[in-house]
């Protein structure tokens, strides 16, 4: 059997999920997001923001770049006539992963987690916006239920949370970084397929991670430099690894079979994932709300996925959008 790099490649590029095992897929690569968000508060205090960020997707690509490499003469064509795009979608993506590694820096936990839940009802909207695409009734009530067990378990079932939150320079950032993945997730399918999955990956990763060299370098020389010890190099690959390159390429491959507003509902399990989380690594005690909560966005998630918009003259789930094409 060939094993080489260009054969792996190929299989990778060709490798299109069933909407059953992309679902799975958009749900690990939220597990991931909500794990990335861990290391990162955990760390803060060591490495600086932006120079993780940097680094992490740096070496994400420098990973991907054997594997791409033969691919990239190719394509190169398809590169050109796309660069534009590429760079937005680079900037958007590791720009937006920058703001959220700055949010926790000076926002809570439940600032940032209550941001969050705003990202699907935000990229229902911008897919509205730009492709128009439309958001059925049933799909607006899973979206509405996803967002209210977010609310419940962020501010623990308790209204005087609610009353006492304020925002701060962190949820700033964390309100940038949602905006940005949100117009990410409808972007992304206006790259042809024929670029494949992990080319288009490496593109994204590569192009972000130069755009955000002069704000590195700033960091660096104003603030603090990265402190290039054993765990904190330990830290960078496995989160360029793990987190920079495997979760965004689950990502990307759900989104483009399944489309953007079915798989944003699944960033309502980020908080879900990242509670859990707290209770297993730090210690913190499973209360009635948070099981709640976990049980609306379970259900949410569900009616996005069940309530698919129906073609307008066959009465059949249009599949354009499900494969992720806003052209068709």
């Amino acid at each position: 059997m060939n094993s080489t790099p260009a054969s792996f490649l190929r299989r990778l590029e060709s490798f299109e999920p069933s909407p059953l095992l992309a679902y799975g897929l958009i749900a690990f690569a939220t597990f991931l997001w909500a794990l990335s968000v861990v290391i990162g508060r955990g760390v803060h205090t060591e490495i600086p923001p932006v120079g993780l960020s940097f680094w992490r997707w740096g070496v994400g690509a420098l990973f991907l770049l054997p594997l791409v490499l033969p691919d990239l003469g190719a394509k190169k064509q398809m590169i050109r006539d796309h660069w534009k795009l590429i760079i937005l979608l680079g900037v958007l993506q590791v720009g937006s992963s920058t703001c959220i590694m700055l949010a926790v820096n000076f926002t809570t936990a439940l600032n940032s987690a209550l941001i969050n839940g705003s990202q699907p009802a935000l990229t229902a909207i911008v897919a509205w916006f730009l492709i128009r695409d439309r958001v059925t009734f049933g799909q607006s009530l899973g979206i509405t239920a996803g967002v209210l067990g977010i609310i419940i378990i962020v501010v623990r079932a308790d209204l005087d949370v609610i009353l006492g939150m304020q925002l701060n320079q962190g949820d700033g950032y964390a309100v940038l970084a949602i905006i940005g993945w949100g117009i990410y997730a409808v972007l992304l399918q206006r790259l042809p397929r024929e670029l494949g999955v992990t080319t288009t990956l490496f593109l994204i990763i590569t192009t972000g991670s130069l755009a955000m060299l002069p704000i590195y370098i700033c960091e660096t020389l104003v603030f603090r430099p990265v402190p290039f010890t054993a765990d904190v190099v330990g830290i960078i690959v496995g989160m360029a690894i793990f987190i920079s390159v495997l979760s965004v390429f689950l990502w990307n491959a759900g989104v483009r079979s399944v489309g953007p507003n079915r798989a944003s509902i699944f960033l309502n399990l980020v908080p879900v994932f990242g509670a859990a989380l707290a209770v297993v690594t730090l210690g913190e005690r499973l209360h009635l709300f948070h099981l709640a909560g976990a049980v609306l966005v379970c259900a949410g998630i569900s009616m996005v996925i069940l309530f698919k918009r129906k073609s307008p003259t066959s009465g059949k789930p249009d599949r354009s959008r499900q494969n992720g094409d806003p052209h068709k």
